[in-house]
Order: structure tokens, then sequence, then C-alpha cells
């Protein structure tokens, strides 16, 4: 088998709130870990984005990621009623300009509902410039998925997060909006990874860690040993993430 890129759709950087002994605080320990498991690139999200204050954490993870090759950039977003963030039409087109290429919601550690008359603009504005959307499946539903992706088709949404059984949720959706992704790093469904490679194809499984709150090698490990073509394990190791964030306009 030739050799795979991984690329981490699922980092975190600085800080959390409760001092996690094992969290990275500089990107040096990062690419340190990235090297010892075999990890080409990650992108990157900051611990007090999600955790504390989001567009204070954006900035910090601007300056810490400072142009770094192998890191990309990934923003955590809120609505912008409290103007806690500039407006959608505003927004958008500063996060391009600034490189970042991949958003992630936390609504309910952010305490905002993913409906249409409070995201609805937000979404709008993700689906156009076709710029990915990161979610966990604890900080939503399927049934608010399934309405999301119904209002707002052209969203390429990965869910992270999501264990085993799930299948009965996911199938359906996955059959009925083709921008629904899932990340791979805890489905852990037996050969579930062969399995929606066959139904739906290797381009919807997207690789992730969890970084630095999950031990990387139990992500890695399932597409290294997967009962799947090297095209197919390349695609789930990195080339379907670099396929979208190139995708976005």
């Amino acid at each position: 088998m030739s050799e795979l890129r991984f690329f981490d759709c699922n980092t975190r950087i600085g800080p959390w709130v409760d001092r996690r002994p094992w969290q990275f605080t500089t990107t040096e320990g990062l690419l340190q870990e990235m090297d010892r498991v075999g990890i080409a690139e990650a992108l990157v999200h900051s611990a007090i984005a999600s955790d504390h204050a989001p567009a204070m954490g954006n900035r910090e993870l601007m300056e810490q990621l400072d142009g770094n090759a192998r890191l990309h950039l990934s923003w955590v977003l809120m609505p912008h009623h409290t103007g806690e963030m500039e407006p959608p039409d505003k927004l958008l087109p500063a996060m391009l300009e600034q490189g970042v290429r991949a958003a992630r919601l936390f609504p309910k550690r952010h305490q905002f509902l993913l409906i249409d008359g409070i995201c609805g603009p937000l979404l709008d504005a993700l689906a156009a410039h076709k710029l990915p959307l990161f979610i966990e499946i604890g900080e939503t539903s399927w049934s608010e998925i399934d309405t999301m992706l119904q209002e707002h088709p052209g969203l390429q949404l990965i869910v992270q997060e999501a264990f085993y059984r799930i299948d009965r949720y996911m199938y359906p959706l996955m059959a009925k909006y083709p921008g629904l992704h899932i990340e791979t790093a805890t489905y852990v469904v037996h050969r579930g990874i062969e399995a929606v490679c066959r139904q739906f194809g290797p381009e919807r499984l997207i690789f992730g860690t969890a970084m630095p709150i999950r031990e990387p090698g139990g992500a890695i490990a399932p597409i290294i040993y997967a009962q799947l073509s090297d095209d197919d394990k390349r695609l789930i190791a990195g080339d379907n993430l670099r396929r979208l964030l190139q995708g976005v306009c």
C-alpha cells in the first residue's frame, strides 16, 4: 500500500477552561504529535473559540498558526444578532480573505438554535461559498440536520463525534443529501467504513482524530486496516477533505 497522507479534520489548539494537562498550547507541540503518528496536515480550531469566546479564539488562532503550511484555519462561528460577530455578508468574505476555509458551530455550548430564523443567513452564506461546516452530533440532532439540509441543500456538512448505532439515522439522510459527510474518528460500527463506501462511495467519509482529547492512533488504524482499495483509503485519509477545502469560493 502506498503512503497515506492523513489530513486531520478535527484538532484544536490552545488552553481549555478546565486546563486539561494534554492540551496543545503551541503549534510546536501539535506538529510534534502529528509527526509522531504520521499525520501530514490538520484543520485546526481554537479551544478558546469552542469552549469560551469564538471571536477572541479565532483571532488568537490566526496568530498561533501564522501561515504554517501544514496547519489550516477553521473558525468557530455564531449567529450575528447579538453583535458578537459580523453579519454573514461581511463575515464570510473576511474569512476567505484571511485564508479560512472551514467553519464550526457549537449551538448547545454557545446557546443558540439551529433554526432558519436564527442561523438562516449564516447557513445560506456557508452554502453559497461552499465552505465546509463541522458540527458534533452532541451539539444538534439528526432531525435538526434533516431540516437544515432540506432548507440549505448546498451545505457541505460534516457530522462529528458520531459513535456506533447511528446507521438507521445516518443512512436515510446520506441517501437524501449528497452534501452530508461523516467524520471517521468515532464511527466504530464493525466494518461500517466499508459498508458506507459500498452504499454511498468513499467520498462521504472524512478522517479526523479529535486530538488532543483522543489518542490519534485509534482513528488512524481503522483507515489503514480497512478492507478497501488504496485509492479509497487515500480519499478517506485526506483527499476528500482537500477537495472540500479547494472547492471553497
